[in-house]
C-alpha cells in the first residue's frame, strides 16, 4: 500500500495533524519538540509522518526508516538519518567528529563512549538548525538498531530551545526502546464511523447503514490499511459488495493480503522482491549486483516499480509498505529466503568497508541452514567490530549466532562467553548468568568454564546479599584448579566485605591469594594481591596494606581495568583513596570511567563512578561527586544494582547533610533503605548512619546525633572494622558526645580513635584525632597539631571544622582576636561548599568574637535545579558555553537557555556576579 494510498486514513485526523503542526510551528520559532506516534500496523502512522515531510517546506529534512533486517547493523539507522548533514561533521569539537566517524564507519579509531557519540549527535542536529529548522522524521523506530537508538535517545531527550523537531512512529507492543523513554506520544486509535465510510466508499460501493459495513467497521476496528484491503476484496466479488462466508482479510491477515497481490506478478519478480526483502541497506548497486548472481536483470525491479511494490528512487530500494516487504520475504520459503541471502553475500564478498563486511557475515549466517564454520567465524569478526565501536547490542547478537553456527562444542562455548561478557558490559546482567551457564554446559574447555565462573561472579557481586555470594563462590571453587578456583575466591572475598564479615573476607582473600601464586596467569596473581590489601585495610593493617598495593600500582595503572574484575579497580581505588592517594585513586578511577563510556560498559561504569564520587567528595569537589554520585545512583537502579546504588545514595546524602538539606537528605536515607532491605549489606548501610548523624550534629540535634552514632560505631565494631578512614564519623561522635554533655562518652570515643590513628597512622586521622584532643581537653597546642596536619590533607571541609573548633577555643579563652583569622577561614570554606548551618556556627563564633562586618549570605543552592547548579558550576569556572554543553552533552543553546535561567533566578546579569553570587572560588578547577 503505497503512503499516498493510506493518507486516506487522515480524514478524520484534525487533531494529530494540528498537534504535528504544532510541532512543526515551534522548531520554526526556534522551539524543539519531541513526538512518538504509536499505532497498531496499518493505522496511519507513516501517512501522518509523510504528511509532516510534506508540510516542512522551509526545513531540513533528516529521515531513518527501521528495517527488521538492518535491526542487526550496529548504526544503520543513525546512518541514514545524518546523511544529509554529514558535511556538518567536521566542524563539531574534535572528539566529538571522531566518534561520529568511527560509529559511522568514516574512519577508523577507538570505540566511541556512547556519551560523546550521543553529544556529537545531539550538536550535528543542532549545528544543522543554525541555519534553517530541522525535522527529524523516524518511521518504524521499533526496528530501528539499539546502537542508533541509543544515540538518538541521548540527543532527543535533551534538545530544548533548538530548532528541531521530532516526529517519530512506532508500533505498539513491540519493546520499542523510544517507549521505555517515556518521550511525549501520541497514540493512533481507528477510525470512527464516519470517516471509515467516507474511506470505505473511495474504494467500494459498500452502503454506510448495511450490515456488511457495520461488519467491516467492527472486524477491523476502524484501522484505514485494513478497512481498504478489506473493502477491495469485498469488490472483486462479481463486481460488487458481497459479503464473504469466513472472516474479513484484516487483522493479522494483512499480510497474507500483501501475499496475495505479490502472487500476481511474474516469477522473476516476485524472486526480485524476495532479494530486495532480504537485503539489508536498500543500495540499489548492491541488489543489482545479487539479481545478476541469480540470473536476472534489472526488468524484474522495474515492474515490482510499476506494480507499486518498490520505490527506486535515489539509488535506494524501498518496499512502499512494511508489510509488503515481510510479504515478500517470508511467503518465499526457507530455500528461497536462503537463495537470497547467499546471492546478497556473493554480491558483497569483495567490496570494502566494515559495514558491507558486516552485512557480508549477516547474509552468510542467513544462508546457512546448519552449522557454519566461515559464518561463525565471520560473525565473530563482526562482533568484535560492533564492540569495538561501542555497539553492545549488535555484538551481543552476533556473538550468539555465531554460537548457533559454530560446528564444534569448544567454539559454540567461547562464543557464548564472548555473548554473556559483552551481556555483562551492556548492563544485562540476568541475559550474562544464563548465556555463561550455557557455555558452561557446551563445552568442558578449561578456559572458557574459569572465564564462565569468573563472570558469574562478578555479576552475582552486586545483585545478591552478599554473604550468600561469598558461600555460593567458594563452593563453586571446591574442586577446581588454581587457576580457575583463585579468581572465584578473589570475588568471595570482595563480597564478604560488602556483607560486614571482615573476618571471613581475610581468610578467603588470604586463600585466594596463596591459590593465585600457583597460578600461570599473572592477572591472577594481582587480582587476589589487591583483594588481601583491601581486606587488610578494613582490618586495620594499614602499612600492610599499602605494602601490598605498592607492588601491585604499575599493574592497576598500565591494565585496561574491564579485562580485569570490577572488584579488583573498585577495591583498590578504595584503598588508595583510603591511604590518602587521592590523586592515584583519582587517575585510576578516571580512566576506568573513560574506559567503560567508550563501550558503553554500564555494568562497570556504576561502581567506578560511585567511588570516583567519594574520592571527590573527600578532596572537597562536591559538585563534581554530586554529579558523578547521582549519574552512578540513576544508571545503578536502571540496571538493577541495588547495593552500589545505595552507596551512591549515601555519597549523595553526605553532601546534603553538611549542607543542611534535610528534607532531600531524609529522602535519599529512605530510599537507601528501601534498596538494602533484607540484602545483608552491613558494610554498606553503615555510610547512610554516618551522613544521618553529621545531618543531625549541624542542625543541633546533639543528643540524637550521639545516640546515632554510639549505635554505629557499636556495630562497626561488631563486624571488625578497624580503619577510622573508611567512614570518618568518630570525630562527629566525639562532638556530639561534648555538645549533648556526655563527656565521658567523648574521652572513650577519643581514646579508642587515638590507638586506630597510633596503630595505623594517616593524615586525616592525625588531623582529627588531634582536633579532638583540643575538644576534649581544651589544648591550644591540639589545635595547631591538626592544622599542621591538614595543610597535607586536601580535605577543605575538615579542615575548615578545626578552624571552627579553634576560633570558637580562643574565643572562649578570651582572645577574641586570634580567633577571627581561623574563624574567617572556616566561614569562607563552608560559604565556597555551600555547608549552610557550618557557616551559620563560624558566623555566630565571629559575632561573639566582636566581628560586626556584614555577612555576605549565598542563595539557597536549590533555588537551581541540578542541571542549573551544573551549568553554574561549570561556567564560573571560565568554561565558554560551548565547553559546558561538551562537558554535560548538552547542546549550545540548551546551555544558553538555562543560563538566562540562573541569570533571572539569582538576579545576576554577568559570570562574575554568578561567581560572586554563589561564593565559589573561580580558580578551584
Amino acid at each position: 500500500m503505497a503512503p499516498g494510498v493510506e493518507r486516506h486514513g487522515l480524514l478524520s485526523r484534525s487533531e494529530e495533524q494540528n498537534r504535528v503542526r504544532r510541532l512543526l510551528a515551534d522548531a520554526r520559532r526556534g522551539q524543539s519538540g519531541v513526538l512518538v506516534v504509536y499505532g497498531e500496523p496499518g493505522i496511519g502512522k507513516s501517512a501522518l509522518l509523510e504528511e509532516a515531510v510534506a508540510e516542512s517546506a522551509g526545513m531540513t529534512v533528516l529521515r531513518a526508516t527501521g528495517i527488521e533486517m538492518e535491526a542487526e547493523l550496529a548504526f544503520a539507522g543513525l546512518d541514514e538519518l545524518v546523511r544529509p548533514v554529514a558535511g556538518l561533521i567536521g566542524r563539531l569539537p574534535p572528539v566529538q567528529a571522531r566518534a561520529l566517524r568511527t560509529a559511522l564507519s568514516l574512519a577508523e579509531g577507538p570505540a566511541p563512549d556512547q556519551l560523546t557519540l550521543g553529544a556529537a549527535t545531539l550538536t550535528l542536529l543542532t549545528d544543522a538548525a543554525a541555519t534553517t529548522p530541522v525535522l527529524v522524521a523516524v518511521d518504524d523506530a521499533h526496528w530501528l538498531d539499539e546502537a542508533s537508538t541509543h544515540a538518538l535517545l541521548f540527543a532527543f531527550r535533551r534538545l530544548q530551545a533548538e530548532a528541531v523537531a521530532v516526529l517519530i512512529t512506532a508500533r505498539n507492543g513491540e519493546g520499542c526502546r523510544f517507549t521505555e523513554a517515556h518521550l511525549p506520544a501520541l497514540t493512533l486509535a481507528g477510525l470512527a464511523p464516519a470517516a471509515a465510510a467516507a474511506l470505505v466508499q473511495r474504494v467500494a460501493a459498500i452502503p454506510t447503514d448495511s450490515e456488511l459495513f457495520e461488519r467491516l467497521h467492527r472486524e477491523t476496528a476502524g484501522n484505514p490499511l485494513a478497512l481498504l484491503e478489506a473493502a477491495r476484496t469485498l469488490r472483486t466479488c462479481a463486481g460488487a459488495a458481497q459479503e464473504p462466508d469466513g472472516p474479513l482479510p484484516v487483522g493479522p491477515r494483512l499480510t497474507a493480503a500483501h501475499a496475495a497481490r505479490l502472487a500476481t506478478l511474474p516469477e522473476p519478480s516476485r524472486r526480485a522482491a524476495t532479494v530486495a526483502a532480504a537485503g539489508y541497506s536498500g543500495e540499489a548497486s548492491v541488489l543489482v549486483a545479487a539479481l545478476h548472481d541469480l540470473g536476472l536483470d534489472s526488468g524484474a525491479l522495474q515492474a515490482l516499480e510499476a506494480a507499486k511494490v518498490l520505490d527506486l528512487s535515489g539509488g535506494k530500494v524501498r518496499f512502499v509498505h512494511p508489510l509488503l516487504r515481510a510479504a515478500a520475504y517470508h511467503t518465499a520459503g526457507p530455500e528461497g529466503r536462503r537463495e537470497a541471502h547467499r546471492a546478497l553475500a556473493r554480491a558483497l564478498a569483495d567490496t570494502n568497508g566494515p559495514a558491507n563486511r558486516d552485512q557480508w557475515s549477516w547474509h552468510l549466517a542467513a544462508a546457512a541452514a546448519g552449522p557454519d564454520a566461515c559464518a561463525a567465524s565471520a560473525l565473530g569478526e563482526t562482533a568484535a567490530r560492533a564492540r569495538d565501536r561501542g555497539a553492545l547490542p549488535a555484538a551481543l547478537r552476533a556473538y550468539e549466532r555465531a554460537a548457533d553456527l559454530a560446528p564444534l562444542p569448544v567454539d559454540q562455548g567461547r562464543y557464548l562467553l564472548a555473548a554473556a561478557e559483552v551481556a555483562q558490559l551492556a548492563g544485562r546482567g540476568d541475559r550474562a548468568l544464563v548465556l555463561a551457564d550455557a557455555a558452561t554446559r557446551t563445552t568442558d574447555d578449561a578456559a572458557v568454564r574459569a572465564g564462565a565462573a569468573g563472570l558469574r561472579s562478578q555479576i552475582l557481586l552486586v545483585r545478591q546479599p552478599p554473604r550468600r555470594v561469598h558461600d555460593q563462590l567458594v563452593d563453586m571453587a571446591s574442586g577446581l584448579e588454581a587457576a580457575q578456583a583463585a579468581p572465584l575466591l578473589v570475588a568471595a572475598a570482595g563480597a564478604a566485605c560488602m556483607g560486614g564479615a571482615i573476618l571471613q573476607a581475610r581468610v578467603t582473600a588470604d586463600r585466594a591469594f596463596a591459590l593465585s601464586r600457583t597460578g600461570e596467569t599473572a592477572v591472577f596473581d594481582h587480582s587476589a594481591a589487591v583483594m588481601r590489601a583491601h581486606t587488610m585495610m578494613l582490618a586495620g593493617e594499614r602499612r600492610e596494606a599499602a605494602a601490598v598495593l605498592g607492588h601491585c600500582e604499575e599493574f592497576l595503572t598500565a591494565t585496561d581495568p574491564l579485562s580485569i574484575g570490577v572488584e579488583v579497580t573498585s577495591f583498590s581505588a578504595m584503598d588508595l583513596m583510603w591511604l590518602e592517594r587521592f590523586s592515584t585513586a583519582r587517575t585510576l578511577l578516571e580512566r576506568a570511567v573513560r574506559c567503560a563510556r567508550r563501550i558503553g560498559a554500564s555494568e562497570r561504569l556504576v561502581p567506578y563512578l560511585t567511588v570516583l564520587a567519594d574520592t571527590q567528595l573527600r578532596t572537597g569537589y562536591w559538585d563534581d561527586a554530586y554529579a558523578s554520585a547521582s549519574e552512578g545512583a540513576a544508571l545503578a537502579g536502571e540496571i538493577g544494582q541495588p547495593v552500589l546504588q545505595a552507596y551512591a545514595i549515601s555519597t549523595l546524602a553526605r553532601m546534603e547533610a553538611a549542607q543542611g538539606r534535610a528534607a532531600e537528605c531524609l529522602e535519599h536515607a529512605r530510599q537507601f533503605r528501601e534498596l538494602l532491605r533484607g540484602r545483608g549489606a552491613e558494610l554498606v548501610s553503615p555510610y547512610m548512619e554516618a551522613a544521618l548523624g553529621l545531618l543531625e550534629l549541624g542542625t543541633g540535634k546533639d543528643s540524637e546525633a550521639a545516640a546515632r552514632l554510639n549505635d554505629l560505631q557499636q556495630q562497626l565494631v561488631r563486624v571488625g572494622l578497624r580503619e577510622p578512614t573508611v567512614l570518618q564519623h568518630q570525630s562527629d561522635l566525639i562532638e556530639a558526645c561534648l555538645a549533648a554533655g556526655d563527656a565521658s562518652g567523648a574521652r572513650a570515643t577519643l581514646a579508642e580513635l587515638a590507638g586506630q590513628v597510633q596503630q595505623a597512622p594517616s593524615r586525616w586521622g592525625l588531623a582529627v584525632s588531634a582536633r579532638c584532643r583540643g575538644l576534649v581537653e581544651a589544648d591550644e597546642d591540639a589545635y595547631a597539631e591538626a592544622l599542621r596536619h591538614h595543610e597535607q590533607l586536601p580535605d577543605p571541609f575538615a579542615k575548615a571544622r578545626t578552624e571552627l573548633a579553634y576560633g570558637r577555643f580562643l574565643r572562649r579563652q578570651r582572645k577574641r582576636g586570634a580567633a577571627r583569622r581561623p574563624l574567617i577561614a572556616a566561614r569562607r570554606t563552608f560559604e565556597r561548599l555551600r555547608a549552610d548551618p557550618w557557616t551559620a556556627l563560624a558566623e555566630r563564633e565571629l559575632r561573639a568574637a566582636g566581628f560586626e562586618t556584614p555577612i555576605r549570605r549565598s542563595p539557597e543552592p536549590f533555588t537551581l535545579t541540578e542541571r542549573e547548579t551544573q551549568v553554574a558550576a561549570l561556567v564560573i569556572k571560565g568554561h565558554t558555553n560551548r565547553e559546558v554543553a561538551a562537558t554535560l552533552f548538552l547542546s549550545e543553546k540548551t546551555v544558553e537557555y538555562h543560563l538566562r535561567r540562573i541569570y533571572t533566578k539569582l538576579s545576576v546579569r554577568s559570570r562574575v556576579e554568578l561567581a560572586r553570587c554563589l561564593a565559589i572560588d573561580a580558580r578551584r578547577a
